[in-house]
C-alpha cells in the first residue's frame, strides 16, 4: 500500500500543479486585482461564511462514505441511492439555514445576500462532486479520482478565463465571478456522474421509496452513522475559517483589512492543495488497511516525512520570499503590511500538513470523539486569540491566531496518534526531521541575507539544499519506498 501511495501522490500532485496553481494565480488573482479595493474582501468573507455551515451541508457524509465504500465495495449500490437523497435534502436545508443566519444574525443586507446564495449554491456542487468521487475512490480507483480531482478547476480556468477576456475590467463584479464557477462546477457534476455510473452498477432513487415504511429507520441509521463524521467537519470548519469573518465584523474597515487577509490566504489556500490530496489519498488506504489487520505505521511514517519535506521547505521560501510575492502578486496594492502578513500565515502551513496525516488516519479508525475534543478547544483558543489580536494587530493579529491555532492542533492530533496506534518515533528519527528542518531554515536566512541573488535565484537555491537535505537526513528513503508492498484482500 505505500508503494501504491507513494506512487499515487506523484501522480495526483502532478495533475493537480497542471492546473489549480493557473486557476488561483491567473484567474482568481486576477479578478482580485480588478475588482475595487473591499469587493473581493467581502468575497472572501461570504466565502469563509458558508463553510461555517458545512455541516448542515455534508453532514460527515463524504468521509463516512469514502471509508465504508472503501472497506466494503460491495455496499456502494446500497448505500448510494439513499445517500444521494440525503445530500439533496442537506443541499436545501443549508442553503435557507444560512441566509437566515445572514439576515439575521450576521446583519448582512441586500448587497451581500445575493452574492452569499451563489456561494452557497457553488458549495452545494463542490460538496456533490465529493461525494461522487469518494465513491470512485472507495472502490480503489485512485488514478481517475486523481484527474477527476481537477477537472472542476480546469472548467473554471475555461469559464472564468472567458469571463475576464470578455467583461471590460470596470465591469466585473464578484456575482458574475461566482456565477462563471456555477457554471463549471455544474458540468463537472455531470461529468463524474457519468464516469461513476460506468465504474458501478447503481440507481438514483432511493430504497425508502419504493418502500415507504422502511425510509424512517433507514434514514436515521445512516444519520446515525455519519453524525460523528459530520461533527469533525464543522469543528474543523469553525476553527480555520472563523478568522476571516472575526476581521470583518470586527473592524471599522473590515473589508479592506479581509482583503489584505485574502491575498496572504491566497497562497495559503494553494499550498492546502499539497496536504488536502494526501488525506483524500490516504483516508480510503489507511481505511482498508485498518480492516485488514495490517500495519499502517509505515505507511503514516513515509506520508508525514513526505509532507514534512515539502511544507517546511516552502513555508521557507515563501517567508523569505514574501514582499517580492506579494509585489508579483498585486503590484498596485503591494505593502509591507501585506507581505508582513502572508509571511506570518504561511508558516500554518507545516502545522496544516501535519494535521491532514494524523486527522486522516484517525478518521479511518472512527476516533472521532477524541479529535472533536482537539476541535473544540481549538476553536476556543482561536476566538480568544482573535479577539485579542484582530483589534490591535488587524490581519496580522488574525494569522498570528492562525498560526497559533493550527500548531495546537497539529499536536493534539499527533499526540492521539501516539497513543492509539503506539506510534513510536525514534530518537534518531526526531533529531533526522529537526535537522532537515534546521537546515533549510539556516539556508534561506543565508542567501536572504547574505547574497545579492535575486528572489527566483535564491528560493531556487533553497529548494536545492531541501533535497539534498531530504536525501542526507533519510527524509526520502528509496530503499525503503522499493521495499514497500501493498497488501491484498
Amino acid at each position: 500500500m505505500q508503494r501504491e501511495f507513494f506512487l499515487n501522490i506523484l501522480f495526483l500532485v502532478a495533475i493537480n500543479l497542471l492546473i489549480k496553481p493557473f486557476f488561483i494565480f491567473g484567474i482568481d488573482l486576477e479578478v482580485q486585482n480588478r475588482l475595487p479595493e473591499g469587493d473581493y474582501g467581502l468575497y472572501f468573507t461570504l466565502l469563509n461564511f458558508t463553510y461555517l455551515f458545512q455541516i448542515l451541508n455534508d453532514f460527515g457524509i463524504q468521509n463516512f462514505n469514502n471509508r465504508h465504500v472503501s472497506q466494503h465495495p460491495a455496499l456502494l449500490p446500497k448505500y448510494f441511492p439513499n445517500l444521494l437523497f440525503i445530500k439533496f435534502l442537506l443541499g436545501i436545508f443549508y442553503v435557507g439555514i444560512a441566509l437566515s443566519a445572514a439576515w439575521g444574525l450576521a446583519g448582512y443586507g441586500m448587497r451581500e445576500l445575493p452574492l452569499l446564495g451563489i456561494l452557497l449554491l457553488n458549495q452545494v456542487l463542490a460538496q456533490g462532486i465529493l461525494f461522487l468521487r469518494s465513491n470512485i475512490s472507495g472502490l480503489g480507483h485512485y488514478r481517475l479520482d486523481s484527474v477527476l480531482s481537477s477537472l472542476d478547476k480546469l472548467l473554471m480556468l475555461l469559464s472564468c478565463g472567458v469571463l475576464l477576456w470578455m467583461m471590460p475590467p470596470d465591469s466585473l463584479s464578484a456575482e458574475t465571478f461566482a456565477l462563471a464557477q456555477t457554471l463549471a462546477l455544474g458540468l463537472t457534476v455531470l461529468v463524474v456522474a457519468m464516469v461513476l455510473r460506468r465504474k458501478a452498477d447503481i440507481r438514483i432513487r432511493p430504497s425508502w421509496l419504493r418502500n415507504p415504511r422502511s425510509g424512517r429507520p433507514a434514514m436515521l441509521a445512516l444519520f446515525r452513522k455519519s453524525y460523528p463524521y459530520a461533527l469533525v467537519i464543522l469543528l474543523m470548519t469553525a476553527y480555520t475559517r472563523l478568522d476571516a469573518v472575526l476581521l470583518e465584523r470586527l473592524l471599522p474597515d473590515g473589508r479592506q483589512h479581509a482583503d489584505v487577509y485574502a491575498g496572504a490566504y491566497r497562497l495559503l489556500d494553494a499550498a492546502n492543495m499539497l496536504g488536502y490530496l494526501f488525506a483524500t489519498l490516504l483516508l480510503p488506504m489507511f481505511a482498508r488497511m485498518l480492516r485488514l489487520g495490517t500495519d499502517v505505521r509505515p505507511l503514516v511514517s513515509v506520508g508525514f516525512r513526505l509532507i514534512w519535506v515539502g511544507s517546511v521547505t516552502l513555508a521557507v521560501v515563501v517567508f523569505f520570499a514574501r514582499t517580492e510575492l506579494i509585489q508579483l502578486m498585486m503590484p498596485e496594492r503591494a505593502s509591507a503590511y501585506r507581505s508582513d502578513t502572508l509571511g506570518l500565515l504561511f508558516w500554518a502551513f507545516v502545522p496544516v500538513c501535519t494535521i491532514y496525516i494524523f486527522s486522516t488516519l484517525l478518521t479511518a479508525d472512527e476516533r472521532l470523539r477524541a479529535m472533536n475534543r482537539i476541535f473544540v478547544a481549538g476553536i476556543a483558543l482561536d476566538i480568544a486569540l482573535n479577539l485579542f489580536l484582530i483589534p490591535r494587530y488587524q490581519a496580522l493579529g488574525a494569522a498570528a491566531a492562525t498560526l497559533c491555532t493550527q500548531t495546537f492542533v497539529a499536536l493534539g492530533m499527533m499526540a492521539l496518534c501516539l497513543r492509539y496506534f503506539r506510534l513510536r518515533p525514534s530518537a534518531v528519527g526526531l533529531v533526522r526531521t529537526l535537522a532537515f528542518a534546521a537546515t533549510v531554515g539556516a539556508a534561506g536566512v543565508f542567501v536572504s541575507y547574505e547574497t545579492a541573488l535575486s528572489w527566483p535565484a535564491r528560493s531556487g537555491l533553497v529548494f536545492v539544499v531541501a533535497l539534498a537535505a531530504a536525501l542526507l537526513f533519510r527524509q526520502v528513503d528509496f530503499r525503503q519506498l522499493r521495499a514497500l508492498n501493498m497488501p491484498k484482500e
